[in-house]
């Protein structure tokens, strides 16, 4: 052969070669059309529209034809595309800590991360593929997840709480009552929670949660329903302490969060910098108010205001829980009040349901009831939001220390990470395709991904569930 030609002929060669080797490294597309837009904040869906999802994020959306020859085509039908789900107050090791935080002595971490990741998969095939685990679960169960060893949802997590002495987060028994039982009790052997008293030592609880892998850290700032030893009028955590905190957090680019129960505790953290509280049950207009002035994310837990709760959770005896539950209870009736009365708030309130210890059955009745009790009480286009975009913009306050820097969450936008789900029907209208159901106690037990009208779901542009097929 010449060797012109054989130049010629190396060079188509090497062409071919680089043509193919740039086809194998392009992304894989999946082009969504025939479908109806929510976007995680706007009142009304984009009709008509198409979706181009490019590896894990979306490329286009778009009411024009989207020209991707290479994509897998998926004909939503007319059906609603909209973003995964956020469920921002999960407990993972706790969801199924049936019997209360006392069993915690008696089970080890094989069977506490067994039932974890069963729980995290069956979140994701009710379609949350996003969850803010604010305590208790390691950074494990996340990595296995993100391989895709275990199947799941995002998870950003707080991994132990900390806490004082004799507040909500020190669950040892009775009989563990040595100051030395503060580190040797089960659940702080196993790193569900910190019992640290003073700033020196809350100093390095924090920083060896961020050394553990947490995204954001979690105070126990006032007293509790399923704790014995505090009760709901206790003040918890110095100023020391809460500025230790805020210290470690701030120097991670990350964020502290809360468990509150007063409005005055509320008022007095978002005054040290936290950018989020849990619960507040005893809220005020007032408080409300220094939320909205700061713009601090609000995170209630609502529907345990069903009067029936008590008796279905406790039982009919009378215990300290109870009474507790009874009091929390009436300010979670005025609560539901403030924020209908105050907009402003309701778009810093994101949804979480904070099921402990019960059965898979029963946390799924609870988490499709408080769906429900949201949208009646603030409509289908709040609880969306809260569920969706602004979920997302509490994940975002992890800041540069964010496990998932590549795009927002909770949105359908050029950018955004592709966790998506095609539902049945338009969810502004009707949440029941979502899951959301009237009866908190009675419904029947289904097992997860029992979601009819939830036809796809998508997470990190891989598909977990597809009945279209």
């Amino acid at each position: 052969m010449a060797p012109t030609i054989r130049r010629f002929a190396s060079a188509v060669l090497i062409s071919a070669l680089a043509s193919a080797a740039l086809a194998q490294d392009a992304p894989p597309q999946t082009l969504f059309t025939n479908v109806n837009v929510f976007d995680g904040e706007s009142p009304a869906l984009l009709q008509d529209a198409q979706v181009l999802v490019e590896g894990n994020l979306i490329k286009t959306v778009s009411t024009d034809t989207i020209d991707a020859p290479a994509a897998t085509v998926i004909d939503g039908g007319g059906r609603t595309l909209m973003p995964g789900l956020i469920e921002s107050h999960v407990h993972l090791n706790y969801q199924h800590m049936i019997g209360g935080y006392d069993t915690i002595e008696m089970r080890d971490w094989q069977e506490i991360g067994a039932m974890g990741a069963a729980t995290a998969r069956a979140l994701l095939l009710d379609g949350w593929t996003t969850i803010r685990d604010p305590g208790a679960s390691l950074k494990g169960i996340s990595d296995v997840i993100d391989r895709g060893e275990v199947i799941g949802p995002r998870l950003y997590q707080a991994t132990a709480v900390i806490g004082q002495t004799g507040g909500h987060g020190d669950f040892r028994l009775k009989g563990q009552r040595r100051l030395s039982d503060r580190t040797s009790f089960r659940a702080g052997e196993l790193g569900m929670t910190h019992i640290v008293d003073g700033r020196p030592a809350t100093l390095s609880a924090a920083r060896q949660n961020l050394a553990n892998g947490a995204d954001f850290l979690k105070m126990m700032m006032g007293g509790g329903i399923f704790s014995s030893k505090d009760p709901l009028h206790s003040r918890q955590s110095s100023d020391e302490e809460i500025e230790a905190v805020v210290e470690v957090a701030d120097a991670w680019d990350t964020y502290v969060t809360a468990h509150i129960y007063r409005a005055e505790d509320a008022i007095r953290a978002i005054g040290f910098g936290l950018k989020e509280i849990l619960h507040v049950p005893f809220l005020t207009p007032e408080a409300a108010q220094v939320f909205v002035e700061n713009g601090v994310y609000y995170n209630p837990q609502l529907s345990a205001s069903n009067p029936e709760a008590l008796e279905v959770i406790f039982g009919p005896t009378e215990s300290v829980n109870k009474s507790k539950a009874r009091v929390a209870q009436q300010g979670m009736q005025q609560v539901v009040e403030i924020l209908k009365s105050n907009p402003a708030l309701m778009d810093l309130t994101v949804f979480g349901v904070d099921i402990v210890t019960v059965t898979p059955e029963a946390a799924r009745r609870n988490r499709d009831f408080e769906m429900f009790f949201w949208a009646e009480n603030f409509g289908n286009l709040a609880t969306l939001k809260s569920m969706t975009s602004i979920g997302g913009k509490v994940a975002a306050l992890t800041g540069q220390w964010n496990p998932y820097p590549d795009g927002p969450l909770g949105v359908i936008q050029e950018g955004a990470y592709a966790d998506i789900l095609l539902v049945e029907g338009n969810p502004l209208e009707d949440m029941t395709n979502l899951g959301a159901n009237a009866d908190q106690y009675g419904a029947p037990d289904r097992a997860a991904g029992q979601i009819d009208t939830m036809d796809l779901i998508m997470k990190d542009g891989v598909i977990y569930k597809n009945t279209l097929d």
